[in-house]
């Protein structure tokens, strides 16, 4: 008797496919779990837009009009 144990995504608990049960053998995860590539895009999709965020916050520079409203003075 073998017990035959199935990779799952730890996100969406579906079965991997082969290329993902591929990457996960060459290339471990650091975060001791893995995740499907659909998961891993998301993941990293939500990154990114919270990284985009962050830095058009910093160069905000439409706040133009709203300077001017609060008392600001045109350089």
């Amino acid at each position: 008797m073998t017990i035959t144990i199935v990779p799952i995504c730890y996100d969406c608990n579906e079965e991997l496919s082969n290329f993902d049960k591929f990457l996960d053998k060459k290339y471990k995860s650091p975060l001791g779990y893995t995740l499907c590539s659909d998961c891993t895009k998301k993941r990293e999709d939500k990154i990114r837009k919270e990284l985009a965020q962050s830095i058009a916050d910093d160069l905000d520079i439409y706040d133009f009009e709203q300077d001017l409203t609060r008392g600001g003075k045109l350089k």
